[in-house]
């Protein structure tokens, strides 16, 4: 698949930390007294907290409880990410290494906010506000994924038109916001979505993790 500008996604595609965001997502409900379960938390994991919340308690829970539940996965978040190695994935520095020497524009692309991207590079050790040529989060965009905000924001910031991007993501949320957006997306499945999940969103190429997409790169 030839691009100009690749553009990757962080839980679940460059780090190992889908388990964590659910974990902490699991506390944050049982501290306001919800006992949801991890495979209910895990199918939304991707959605920003702003999509998940409501997705899984409803719309009126989500205007009642929504902003002190997201605060209160940050919360748990960040001392997750404190307390335990979140390690990339096999190839996520290689890859990156491997498009810069090729000319290629790259992106980093999160609805996380700076807290969740500072704590989860120190505990994968990944220098993310540098790994790749810009940095896409949650104060770039209004909205966050499946809606395309995130995308376009990082298509706007590479310089780069839509149709010559891919995006690299985990889950069926990125590979609908990339329909979206006009972007060519490149599922994994180190985030824990099988490959029919991710090409019935929208994927148009399925791998198993980032070493696998620079093997085929």
């Amino acid at each position: 698949m030839d691009a100009r500008a690749w553009i990757l996604d962080v839980d679940g595609t460059l780090i190992d930390s889908n388990a964590a965001h659910v974990e902490a997502w699991q506390r944050a409900f049982a501290r306001h007294g919800h006992g949801i379960t991890a495979e209910r938390i895990r199918v939304e994991i991707g959605k920003g907290g702003d999509k998940l919340v409501p997705s899984i308690l409803g719309d009126t829970a989500e205007q009642r409880e929504g902003e002190t539940l997201r605060e209160l996965q940050t919360e748990e978040f960040l001392a997750i990410a404190r307390s335990r190695k979140l390690p990339p994935f096999p190839g996520a520095r290689e890859l990156v290494a491997e498009l810069r020497r090729r000319g290629i524009r790259t992106a980093i692309a999160t609805s996380s906010g700076n807290e969740h991207l500072e704590a989860l590079g120190r505990s994968s050790g990944l220098d993310l506000a540098h790994l790749t040529d810009v940095l896409v989060n949650a104060d770039d965009i209004e909205e966050s994924k499946p809606a395309p905000d995130l995308i376009v924001a990082a298509v706007k910031k590479v310089g780069v038109p839509a149709a010559e991007c891919v995006m690299v993501g985990d889950t069926p949320w990125d590979a609908q916001a990339c329909v979206a957006a006009g972007v060519a997306c490149i599922g994994v499945r180190s985030g824990g979505n099988d490959s029919a999940t991710l090409r019935a969103a929208g994927a148009r190429e399925v791998r198993e993790d980032l070493a696998d997409v620079l093997a085929h790169l």
